[in-house]
């Protein structure tokens, strides 16, 4: 893995299993859940939950193949997509704000 690469995809909410991840189906094409087990020597549990985060970050598709098979998106429509989650979730923190204070501070008031 390019640990520069893996590095700055923190930035965009990525951690460095699903860098990995990511950067392996980038470079060798789409691959199904027993491909990537047996790529990565991981449980499916762990692969699933790396897979997860990435098709949450919008970073990668899955086949309606039988058995479906998961694949990267060019790197510039992965990093738009990462970053359009990360400020639809900062819009929703701000939203939420003002309604986490006032329920803070009406029960745990100071008298």
């Amino acid at each position: 893995m390019d640990l520069a690469v893996a590095e700055r995809l923190e930035m965009f909410g990525v951690d460095e299993r699903q860098a990995d991840l990511y950067l392996r189906l980038l470079n060798q094409g789409p691959k199904t859940l027993g491909q990537l087990v047996e790529l990565f020597g991981m449980s499916r549990t762990d692969m699933l939950a790396a897979l997860g985060g990435l098709q949450e970050k919008g970073m990668i598709d899955e086949s309606s193949d039988l058995p479906p098979k998961y694949g990267a998106l060019p790197i510039e429509a992965a990093l738009n997509a990462a970053v359009m989650k990360q400020a639809h979730d900062l819009r929703r923190m701000e939203r939420s704000k003002q309604d986490v204070i006032d329920l803070v501070n009406s029960r745990f008031r100071e008298d």
